[in-house]
């Protein structure tokens, strides 16, 4: 299991379904199921200037 705290330059709600993909591929690659609800935050720039998403991610492993 794996919590995610995403934070996206620029978000708009209509790329609400980009993320959702981007999501459910990176926890099928990874086998995990995301802890609903994740958290998603829209900011105006990230410690790297040419970032445009950063990820945290909490995980349980057995």
């Amino acid at each position: 299991m794996a919590k995610l705290t995403v934070y996206v330059v620029d978000w708009t709600p209509d790329k609400m379904p980009l993320f959702l993909e981007g999501v459910a591929r990176a926890s099928a690659k990874l086998g995990i199921t995301p802890i609903a609800p994740g958290t998603l935050i829209g900011v105006t720039t990230l410690d790297v200037p040419d970032h445009l998403v950063e990820v945290e991610a909490t995980a349980v492993i057995d």
